[in-house]
């Protein structure tokens, strides 16, 4: 009986794997081979060649804004892993009869648009916005301050503000796999509050934590928007640069190159991610 059946999967998954090959595989496959071409004026010259990795690794420019990118996603990563921690383990641990209603307010801006969001915050944090209003009625400054809005303040708090939700997913399915009784252990042996976080709860919660940190660390690493509306000059990115290659400057090879480049970074660390969490999954296990 199991036979048929498994024939029958298969081919119910055939129109997926199609799709997934030429919606996604594909463009791909083809980004990678225009990235050896290069480009003449306005015509591409379909002659292979390396000089457009050479041009990315040999670019201060581009090594700058690449590491900027990845340097921006590691700071949301870290401040939204602060943020959810908590949020996480309220959610699961002490929320019992609303624990659905919780997770789905915390899901409640992402049925927004992008610019829904991105111009909320601008309105936020703008010269007459409310945190500007707020600050003055407080007393705090007697004029608004102008470098909260269009500058890289402003950018990390809205991509911290649009991400943090899949962070504390992946922390609350950790907490709600994690057996009370390991804490509670620890506690009657007399370990203090931050030893029990420290050597239990964390290493407990490790792979939720890499599982949230490498979504929250890709989609900032390739949001193109918000840097753009909410960065100022500081919103010239990896991403805005690639955009400009592929639209003004008609380089499609070295945006192709790039892209590659920035998509193998990627690759490698959700591949370090991914042996991080099978590290950790057997080493809980094993505990």
């Amino acid at each position: 009986m199991s036979q048929p059946v498994d024939k029958i999967g298969n081919w119910l998954a055939l129109p997926v794997v199609a799709a997934l090959t030429a919606l996604c595989l594909a463009p791909l496959l083809i980004l990678f081979v225009y990235s050896f071409f290069q480009v003449d004026f306005v015509t591409i010259l379909h002659e292979p060649t390396f000089a457009n990795y050479a041009k990315v690794a040999g670019s201060e420019t581009y090594r700058g804004l690449i590491a900027r990118a990845f340097g921006s996603a590691l700071l949301v990563v870290g401040i939204t892993a602060i943020i959810g921690y908590p949020v996480a383990w309220f959610i699961a641990k002490r929320v019992v009869a609303a624990k659905s209603t919780f997770l789905t307010l915390l899901l409640v801006p992402l049925y927004s648009g992008d610019l829904v969001r991105i111009f909320a915050w601008r309105v936020l944090l703008g010269a007459e916005g409310a945190v500007n209003r707020s600050l003055m009625w407080l007393g705090v400054t007697d004029t608004p301050f102008g470098g909260l809005l269009f500058s890289p303040l402003a950018t990390h708090i809205a991509l911290t503000y649009n991400y943090l939700p899949f962070m504390v997913i992946g922390l609350w399915l950790a907490f709600e796999s994690l057996d009370d009784a390991w804490t509670e252990a620890a506690a009657d042996l007399g370990a203090p509050a931050v030893d029990r976080f420290r050597r239990v709860t964390l290493p407990l919660t490790l792979p939720g934590l890499i599982a949230g940190g490498l979504m929250v660390f890709v989609m900032v690493a390739g949001d193109y928007l918000t840097p753009q509306l909410l960065g100022g000059a500081s919103g010239i990115t990896i991403i805005s640069a690639v955009n400009d290659l592929f639209g003004t400057a008609f380089d499609w090879p070295l945006g192709s190159a790039i892209a590659w480049t920035m998509l193998a970074i990627l690759m490698l660390c959700f591949g370090v991610g991914a042996l991080a969490i099978r590290r950790s999954s057997f080493i809980s296990e094993g505990t």
